[in-house]
Order: C-alpha cells, then sequence, then structure tokens
C-alpha cells in the first residue's frame, strides 16, 4: 500500500483487509473486536512518577488506579517529542515528526493529507468527537481531521498573557460525557485535560491538599475528574464494551538534569511516560518491553479489526502484552524547538532496550537500567560512531515519502506548514556544522534565566525580567524567545515604543523572522500606528495563512489606511478560518457600515447590523459593537429622512 495517505480505495480497501485481520495477544477472555468502542485521554504534562500505581511517593490518584489494575501498564513507555502538538500528532497518525513534519509547536499545522485515527475509525462507521483542554490543540492545527465533532472552545488565544489559554478538566470532562451518552452506535472520543502544564493553579480540596506541590494537585484534580467519566461508563455498562487508552504527551522537569518545566531537553523526565490500556476482558499486566505514542495507532486498529496500513511507523502493543519483544526495537525521539527558536543544535536520538542514545555536539549515552536518571554519560567509553550510523539509518527509514520538502511541487502551501510560527519561523534553517556553543547543555542556562524572567514578571518585579532578557540577548542575538518575551513585557506595561523598538532590533539580526513579524504587527496595531503595521503583517500572513487573529489585524489596519476592499478581504478571511471571531465580526460590521455611509446601499446596513449582532451575541454588551450598531441605525434614519438630518 502506498505510503500517501488517503487512497481513493482506501475505504475498500479498509473493508477488505478488516475480514482477514487477527487480534493475537490479548489475553483470556478479552472482548475485543469490531464493535468496540475507542477512549483515548490524554493528560497534558503528566510526569510517570505522578500516577500512584506507578510512584506512590508524590499523589494520590485512585481512579486511574483502579482502571490500571484492569489494564495493562507499560512500565517503559515513551514519548517523542516533549512538546503538546507534535506528541499529539504522533498518536494520531502513528507516525514521527521526521514523516508528519510537526516539530513544534507554533506555526505547525498537520496537512489533510495525512490519514488520522479518528479517520480511519471513522471510515469504519464509528462516530467520533474530541473535547480538548487547550488552544494549543485548536482546530486550525489539523487534528481536527475525521472528528465530526471537535469541541475546542478554551476561549482563544491571548495575546496580552504569557499562559497557554486553557480550560479546567471538569469543563472538558462534562461535554464528553454527554457526548458518550448520547451515541447510539460505537464510537471514539479523545479527552484531552490540560491542568497538569503550568501555571499550577489546582481548586479546592487540592489545593490545600497540596500546597507545597501544587503540580500534584493538579493531577489529583484530573484524577477527580476522569473518575466521573469513568463511573459513568461503568454504570452504563458502555464500559464492558469499550478500549480505554490513557497516556500523557510528555512530562515534566523539576529541575532535573537542569531543567524547568519541558520542550528544551529529551531526557526521561520529559519523555517518559505513564501508558494505560484497558481491554475488556483482558487480563492485567505490568508490561516492561519499550513502547512509543506510534504505537498507539496500531494497537487500537488490530483491537477493532481495522488494517495497520503501511504507512503506519508504530506497531501494536497486544503482543508485548503476550511477553513478545517490539519488532521495531529503535525508539526516536526529537527535540526540535531550541533550533527553531534559537539555532541550538538539532537534539535527536533514540532508546533501544535499555540504552539511550542522544546525538548532541556533545553526545550522550545511558544505561537507563542501571541508570534511569541519567547522570552518568557513557559516551567516552561506548562505539559512538556505530550508534550515529543506526540513527541516520533510522532517520532514514521514517522520512518516508510523506515529508518531502517540495517548496517548488504543487502544494505551495507545505512549507509554511512546516516552519515554526509563534516563536520563530520562514527562516531558512542553516546549514552549518554546530558546535560545543551550540549543545542544548550549553544553552540551558539561557533558556532558564528566560523562564525565571517570566516568573519575575509574574511576581510583580517586571524591570528585573528586562534585565535577565537583555543580557541573553547580550549572548545569544539569535534568541527569538527572548525578544518577543522583552517586547511582551514592556507591552504589558505601557511602553509600546520600547516594545517595538526591541522586536525592530531582533529583526535587524534576524531578518524576516516569523514571530518578531507578528508581535510587531500586533504591538503597532495596539499603538494605532496602523500604516506601520500592514507590513510586518504581511510578512507574517504569507509565511502563516492559517491565523484569523492576524489576518483580523491585518483588516484593521487596511480599514484605517482606506484600502478597504483590502480590508473586507482579510477579515472575511479572519472568520473563514474562525467563524466565532469577535473582533473581526465587530469589525467588519465598522467596514460595512462605512461601505453604507458612502453608497447608501441597504444591503450594507444590513450586513453591517448582522455583524454587529453576530458579535453582541458572542460576547454580550460588547461596547464597540453597541455603538456601532447605533451609528448604523442613525445613519440608516439619515439616509431614509434626508430632510431630518438634525445632526
Amino acid at each position: 500500500m502506498s505510503l500517501l495517505i488517503k487512497s481513493p480505495l482506501r475505504a475498500i480497501l479498509l473493508f477488505v483487509l478488516s475480514l482477514a485481520a487477527v487480534l493475537p495477544g490479548l489475553g483470556a477472555g478479552a472482548a475485543a473486536g469490531k464493535d468496540m468502542n475507542v477512549l483515548l485521554i490524554t493528560i497534558d504534562t503528566l510526569r510517570y512518577d505522578r500516577m500512584g500505581i506507578l510512584s506512590d511517593k508524590y499523589v494520590k490518584t485512585p481512579n486511574l488506579d483502579a482502571l490500571a489494575r484492569r489494564s495493562a501498564v507499560f512500565t517503559h513507555a515513551y514519548a517523542q517529542t516533549p512538546l503538546t502538538r507534535p506528541s499529539h500528532t504522533n498518536i494520531m497518525t502513528g507516525t514521527t515528526p521526521l514523516y508528519h513534519g510537526v516539530s513544534d509547536n507554533p506555526g505547525f499545522k498537520l496537512e489533510s493529507r495525512y490519514l488520522t485515527l479518528a479517520e480511519a475509525l471513522k471510515s469504519d462507521n464509528y462516530k467520533t468527537g474530541a473535547f480538548i483542554g487547550a488552544f494549543v490543540l485548536d482546530s486550525r492545527f489539523g487534528l481536527d481531521q475525521g472528528f465530526v465533532v471537535y469541541d475546542d472552545d478554551t476561549g482563544g488565544a491571548n495575546l496580552d498573557e504569557f499562559d497557554v489559554v486553557e480550560r479546567t478538566a471538569d469543563q472538558v470532562v462534562a461535554p464528553a460525557m454527554d457526548w458518550i451518552a448520547a451515541q447510539n452506535g460505537k464510537w471514539f472520543c479523545w479527552v484531552h485535560v490540560f491542568d497538569p502544564h503550568d501555571p499550577y493553579t489546582p481548586p479546592e480540596p487540592f489545593r490545600t491538599e497540596y500546597l507545597k506541590d501544587p503540580y500534584s494537585g493538579e493531577v489529583a484534580f484530573v484524577d477527580a475528574q476522569l473518575g466521573r467519566l469513568f463511573d459513568s461508563l461503568e454504570k452504563s455498562g458502555a464500559l464492558a464494551k469499550t478500549i480505554v487508552i490513557v497516556t500523557a504527551d510528555h512530562g515534566e522537569a523539576f529541575g532535573e538534569k537542569d531543567e524547568l518545566r519541558h520542550g528544551f531537553f529529551a531526557y526521561n523526565n520529559t519523555i517518559h511516560i505513564p501508558l494505560i490500556l484497558y481491554v475488556p476482558g483482558g487480563a492485567p499486566e505490568m508490561v516492561k518491553e519499550n513502547a512509543a505514542h506510534i504505537d498507539i495507532f496500531p494497537t487500537v486498529c488490530n483491537l477493532v479489526g481495522l488494517p495497520v496500513e503501511a504507512f503506519i511507523q508504530g506497531e501494536s502493543l497486544m503482543p508485548l502484552i503476550a511477553g513478545k519483544t517490539r519488532q521495531k526495537p529503535l525508539i526516536y525521539f526529537e527535540s526540535m524547538s531550541p533550533n527553531f527558536t534559537m539555532d541550538g543544535a538539532p537534539l535527536s536520538g533514540f532508546i533501544k532496550g535499555d540504552l539511550k542514545f542522544i546525538d548532541q555536539p556533545i553526545k550522550e549515552v545511558y544505561d537507563l537500567a542501571a541508570d534511569p536518571g541519567e547522570e552518568n554519560n557513557l559516551a567516552p567509553t561506548s562505539d559512538v560512531a556505530r550508534l550515529m550510523k543506526e540513527l541516520e539509518a533510522l532517520k532514514k527509514g521514517l522520512k518516508g515519502k510523506g515529508t518531502t520538502q517540495d517548496w517548488k511541487g504543487k502544494n505551495p502551501e507545505i512549507r509554511p506548514l512546516l516552519e515554526s510560527l509563534g516563536y520563530i519561523g520562514a527562516r531558512t534553517v542553516k546549514k552549518k556544522a554546530y558546535g560545543p556553543q551550540d549543545d542544548l547543555k550549553a544553552l540551558q542556562p539561557l533558556i532558564a534565566q528566560l523562564r525565571m524572567a517570566i516568573d519575575d514578571y509574574r511576581a510583580g518585579n517586571p524591570e528585573a525580567g528586562v534585565k535577565k532578557l537583555t543580557t541573553i540577548l547580550r549572548i545569544r542575538p539569535n534568541y527569538i524567545n527572548a525578544y518577543t518575551t522583552l517586547a511582551d513585557i514592556y507591552d504589558r506595561t505601557g511602553r509600546l515604543d520600547q516594545a517595538q523598538a526591541v522586536l525592530d532590533d531582533g529583526l535587524d539580526k534576524n531578518p524576516g523572522t516569523q514571530a518578531l513579524n507578528a508581535r510587531l504587527g500586533a504591538v503597532l496595531i495596539k499603538a494605532k500606528k496602523y500604516a506601520e503595521a500592514i507590513a510586518p503583517l504581511k510578512q507574517y500572513l504569507d509565511g502563516d495563512p492559517y491565523d484569523p487573529q492576524y489576518f483580523s489585524y491585518l483588516g484593521l489596519a487596511q480599514m484605517a489606511t482606506g484600502e478597504l476592499k483590502l480590508a473586507e478581504k482579510n477579515l472575511k478571511k479572519a472568520l473563514e478560518l474562525e467563524p466565532d471571531l469577535v473582533p473581526a465580526l465587530n469589525n467588519l460590521g465598522y467596514l460595512y457600515l462605512s461601505f453604507f455611509v458612502k453608497t447608501a446601499e441597504e444591503k450594507y446596513y444590513e450586513m453591517s447590523i448582522r455583524n454587529f449582532d453576530a458579535a453582541m451575541a458572542l460576547e454580550p454588551g460588547l461596547p464597540s459593537a453597541v455603538k456601532g450598531k447605533e451609528e448604523a441605525v442613525r445613519q440608516k434614519a439619515i439616509k431614509d429622512n434626508p430632510r431630518k438630518k438634525g445632526y
């Protein structure tokens, strides 16, 4: 079967191949089959040691533990990227970033040509629904493919906050339970809860119970909410015919290996993750064989009688439960965000049995059985040349046809989809030899300083943050995050001119950087420098034609400078991407009001009122929309009664 990806004959092939599907290794009494429901739960930023059955040192998770005691629990399961969007893409496609191209959060969108687990199940008559906890997995980023319901109403991205826009686990679980209860046939439901991600702010009683460890308090809260879901499934009888997979997208670092949070290194504190597989009727098992995110897709196919298509890079976990070893022993991982954000050396590697190899200018080799904390680097006494050859062969085998970056081919949208847009983007990765000074271990102090600068700002001491960030930029003038963070602090403390100066300096030293163009455009809009804002906004949107917020900004700038037809085009584009984007609706209302004033055509009055009403339906009492509608009505009265102007 072709590596690419959605053949017109796919539905027929699925049917024919499913007739011959075999379900090995389920254990005595297992009830998996074509009529089974599938529930996938992903808990964002959940460390391996924060699930009670795996470690009772930090937190109580009675509901997850109860499920785990009826399940296969994989004690050596690994994420292949330490970031949310890439990890979920790995899960949903059964492939690595080398294949699907999604290597970072900002700016990466899964192209529609890649098959997702939801699409595979939908083609087999599954009802599909997803319930998402954070903006980072918003539908605009491509993971909604195959879902009839994709509930990602997290409130949108807020440029004036450092924190990721999210909703709490109870707000995710409740609609998921309602959706499941309403299904008649077999269903696939994905529930994504984000709470353990920083900032750590658990609600009561978990805030008090875990006062000194609020991260664990977030985990305990998530466990309680998932308990409601599990209880509902048990009481309705649905659990007896539902396959349940619970995992984390990645872990979290609390200072081990000098890392805070995640997304930089790929040590086990951020890539060793929990993985539970509940199969009705299956015997509980603690499985020590290595497993990975890309194994989830083929495992589900194996269990429900669907074929595992040729492009899938993982393997079914069912034989591993039966005691067999992996057929594909090397598990690939990577961390590419530092390469995009500060031109650090690209990080990649593999885990093979207990051996872990990390490719950086300063190579690292660990024996995970003897040294789970990865404290003793065995590279000086290892055959690094052989390990490099194994890694290069692995990467070549995983790349496949699906990741060909054909900038001049028939699909001109491939390039912007594979470039980072939020931290850095549209830059050409420099073809240079990275040296020890570019090793992430050498650069870690800078990212630690940046995170401390954010903490300074949050603690009410922005000047301390400014000092740290200024020092960072003297040392590493291509650290894009430092420019945007410094500009954000200036912005939020009312110093828009200084924010603009920082971003201008960043663009002088890093021409064409998408993140800097985007932030500069937003700052200039806020400063009402509309004419100046147009150029950076256009450059940003040339690289990212999927960002509704910035199409709205561009439309506003063009309205202010009299480019009304272009403004209409870009505001409509914003609403095409996000129909409920209130600023775009409101701005379009004003645009059509100006058309009405100029032409007196009734249609523009109606379009103006319609957009103002739509904005107020989403945000009741929005002052600018209220005033706009009042002005439209006033202008209509003038047009209808020209002798009674009186204004």
